[in-house]
């Protein structure tokens, strides 16, 4: 869990910072300093993805700084939030200048002023929300990753009375496509009110950043009143364009900058933020990775399963720039006790529960619950239009007690570690 918000400076600018860092304590904003320690990486490493949110003071100094790019990074690659402080003119072109989202941004060149200050408190305030991202994530495909998602947190919704915020991740947009009947989704689409749209950042696809907090169509629409959210920031095949690498340093930048405030509005408002991501490594997968408290990856009980795990954790570690650590992983074994394989005469369950419990890193990771093949879960998009899609998943569907129980266990053991 993150602590205190980290105000990371050069060395050249420490009289500025200590007189932000005294203005920010006496409003009542908890910050510690990081200085010294930019230039030391396991320190670095440490303090800022602990952090609840990182505070560079942008600067000549700090845009010639290699330790300043690594936490800046490293605080972007690792989800924390970067509220920057402008305390000098600096290059437009320069590095820092385009890592950070200027939207967030608080001038402090004319000094450190009562009216900055609250800025940067308010600021700072908005980027905290109880909601935790996880990411549903394997690099091999195949394992049922899309539709069991939708099911998995249906039945923490239902089951659990858990507020849920899905974003399809995935240029396919499987997970749209599960819940949403064509007729729905076009309409959304030609509105410009997909997962693209906050992508973009310019022209006429592109959604204002006011607009985040509507986006979301409701999947649940029970009269009910009271009832928790349940909700889906809808996907598009143009999402293909940010799997090629034609875009600028920019343009990827802003993107990173708009799908990290759409988090953190999303964040304020549920309990849980899924994240469905496409099942190979691009800019997409970086968003999703980025941007989640915890990844699960669920697998089939087959020889390859360990080899797709393997993949995944190399990919998160070069875009996180650090080892994971295993509670901030995952396994699910999903499609178990499959009476047409266990006829061959292999018990693939096992020999996978096995292989992956002795792997040095998935072990601990691997959850003693897991999900039994059933008919219910296979991907059956809508075609139809439906008053209430959540009625299209297998919970309220005809799927057996035990698939009902084992969805709603392994959701409830999945949130229960990326809470802690």
């Amino acid at each position: 869990m993150s602590t205190a918000n980290l105000l990371a400076f050069e060395p050249a600018d420490a009289s500025a910072a200590r007189e932000l860092a005294a203005a920010l304590s006496a409003a009542g904003v908890e910050t510690r300093a990081l200085s010294d320690e930019l230039a030391a990486p396991e320190a670095s490493t440490e303090a800022v993805v602990t952090a609840g949110a990182i505070i560079p003071l942008l600067t000549p100094a700090a845009a010639a700084s290699d330790g300043m790019r690594r936490a800046v990074s490293l605080a972007l690659a690792n989800g924390r939030p970067v509220v920057p402080v402008l305390a000098a003119d600096i290059a437009p072109e320069s590095w820092l200048s385009v890592a950070v989202d200027h939207d967030l941004l608080v001038d402090i060149r004319p000094g450190v002023t009562g009216p900055a200050v609250a800025e940067l408190a308010r600021a700072l305030s908005e980027t905290t929300g109880k909601g935790r991202v996880v990411a549903m994530l394997n690099i091999k495909g195949g394992v049922g990753k899309t539709v069991l998602a939708a099911n998995l947190f249906t039945a923490a919704h239902l089951a659990a009375n858990r507020s849920i915020a899905f974003i399809d991740l995935d240029p396919q947009h499987n997970l749209t496509q599960y819940f949403l009947p064509p007729a729905e989704r076009n309409r959304i689409r030609a509105a410009n009110q997909t997962i693209y749209s906050v992508l973009v950042g310019s022209g006429p696809s592109a959604a204002e950043r006011e607009a985040f907090a509507r986006l979301a169509v409701p999947l649940n629409r029970s009269k009910r009143a009271g009832k928790p959210r349940f909700e889906l920031i809808t996907g598009d095949e143009r999402l293909f364009e940010f799997t090629l690498d034609n875009r600028s340093e920019r343009q990827r930048a802003e993107a990173f900058a708009r799908f990290h405030a759409l988090i953190q509005v999303l964040r304020t408002r549920v309990d849980a933020i899924v994240i469905d991501a496409n099942p190979c490594a691009t800019f997409l997968t970086r968003l999703a990775i980025a941007a989640a408290d915890h990844i699960v990856a669920p697998v089939r009980p087959e020889k390859y399963s360990l080899t797709g795990l393997n993949m995944l954790e190399h990919v998160v570690t070069e875009i996180r720039g650090r080892r994971l650590k295993p509670d901030e992983f995952s396994v699910l074994l999903n499609g178990v006790n499959d009476r047409v394989r266990s006829r061959a005469g292999e018990d693939a369950d096992a020999a996978t529960r096995a292989e992956i419990s002795a792997a040095p890193f998935f072990g601990s990771s691997l959850l003693p619950e897991a999900v039994p093949y059933s008919g219910a879960l296979k991907a059956t998009p809508s075609d139809r239009y439906a008053v209430n899609p959540i009625n299209v998943t297998a919970m309220m569907r005809v799927a057996s007690r035990e698939v009902k129980a084992s969805l709603a266990g392994a959701a409830a053991a999945i949130l229960k570690r990326a809470e802690a």
